[in-house]
């Protein structure tokens, strides 16, 4: 099991964040703590392209960035941001 670890402008953001937002980050972020690699229904992850240990997780309209250290047991959260753009398929 992984421990978590919020960076400084994580924790600005989640503090800024409407507190219904908030429950929904941290219940995704404990389900990650078991296994941050594969994506499940609470769960959305995309390795983010260009880095091999940056991950990118889907909560609604917000996505939450985070570094996996597999020699430490440490996911280090690094940015919590909201997308801004509708993707271009439809």
């Amino acid at each position: 099991m992984f421990t978590l670890k919020l960076s400084r402008t994580s924790q600005k953001a989640l503090d800024k964040l409407p507190p219904h937002d908030v429950k929904k980050i941290v219940a995704h972020l404990e389900e990650i703590k078991n296994d941050p690699y594969r994506p499940r229904p609470l769960a959305d992850i995309v390795p983010v392209e260009g880095s091999e240990t940056l991950y990118r997780l889907r909560v609604g309209k917000l996505r939450v960035e985070y570094e996996v250290c597999n020699s430490e047991k440490v996911i280090k959260i690094a940015k919590i941001f909201q997308k801004k753009r509708k993707s271009g398929y439809r």
